[in-house]
């Protein structure tokens, strides 16, 4: 699997791709199918998987002191990811510059530019863009201009409660290993 730290690591050969982008914090079952629902996208069109994912978290950047810390750290979950088969995972750099881009200029800089997406494959909740303007639906418009194609993938929910990495921390605090790993697909490690 290739690692990239930015979108310059990107090799200038990297042809079109299917990608999913998200934190992915912990790598938990959630998270776990959107990238199987991007892997079968990207065998059917015969095409490489690229994760797109952000080292701090955003909202370290936007509201600082607001986010719990990570479940893992980004080479741990690069590593999760390299064992769900992706082909390369990008952690893009989060700065106070980058929050500025807007929707249009992120997909364009970042899906269009540098991972030629012909796909590309989010959770249904996915917000991007500028204070969080975009959403799967504009992804899906800015895809028509930019030819590529775009699906938000349905939130993985289990006795009425959906599984998030907020979810998980609130379980860890609470001392429920049992149910965390559940969620996670696999015991948690620090």
């Amino acid at each position: 699997m290739q690692r990239w730290h930015g979108t310059g690591d990107v090799p200038e050969d990297w042809g079109a791709s299917v990608v999913t982008i998200g934190v992915f914090d912990g790598v938990h079952r959630g998270h776990q199918r959107i990238v199987a629902r991007a892997a079968a996208a990207a065998a059917a069109l015969e095409l490489p998987v690229a994760v797109v994912t952000f080292d701090p978290h955003p909202d370290e950047v936007v509201r600082p002191g607001t986010h719990p810390p990570f479940l893992c750290t980004a080479r741990r979950r690069a590593d999760l990811l390299a064992g769900l088969g992706v082909d390369a995972v990008c952690v893009l750099p989060f700065t106070r510059e980058f929050s500025q881009l807007g929707p249009d200029e992120f997909v364009r800089a970042v899906l269009v530019d540098r991972l030629h997406a012909a796909r590309v494959v989010v959770g249904e909740n996915f917000r991007f863009g500028h204070k969080a303007a975009g959403d799967v639906a504009l992804l899906a418009e800015l895809g028509e201009k930019y030819e590529f194609t775009a699906e938000g993938v349905p939130l993985l929910t289990e006795d009425g409660m959906t599984i998030s990495s907020s979810e998980i921390r609130e379980l860890l605090a609470a001392g429920d290993v049992a149910a965390a790993a559940r969620d996670l697909g696999r015991p948690h490690r620090v």
